[in-house]
């Protein structure tokens, strides 16, 4: 089984994904896994930009199909840049699979 196509954002997740501190942007009503295909494990989708407040992490993420269910997480973007220092991989820190600019390679 590949990444789920697609989750629809039960009200309450959206509701707090809305609420949660100096987010930016709107939340949309459903979302796909944005990693590589993979089999097994967490999904992983960018919900909305928070803007930085010290050590706080920059980034609202949904997670679901791991043994939590679905939840909110804040992680920081992964901090690698590609072939050219303007290419970034915005994926979070420590994911699985490659980085966006290699999926177009």
């Amino acid at each position: 089984m590949e990444c789920a196509q697609w989750v629809l954002l039960p009200a309450d997740v959206r509701r707090m994904a809305l609420s949660y501190p100096g987010g930016e942007g709107e939340v949309p009503a459903h979302v796909t896994c944005e990693l590589d295909p993979h089999p097994h494990g967490e999904h992983m989708a960018h919900l909305r930009y928070l803007a930085p407040a010290g050590d706080v992490p920059d980034e609202l993420w949904l997670v679901w199909g791991g043994v939590a269910g679905m939840e909110l997480r804040c992680l920081p973007a992964c901090e690698l840049t590609g072939p050219s220092e303007n290419i970034s991989c915005w994926l979070p820190v420590r994911h699985r699979g490659g980085h966006v600019w290699e999926r177009h390679e």
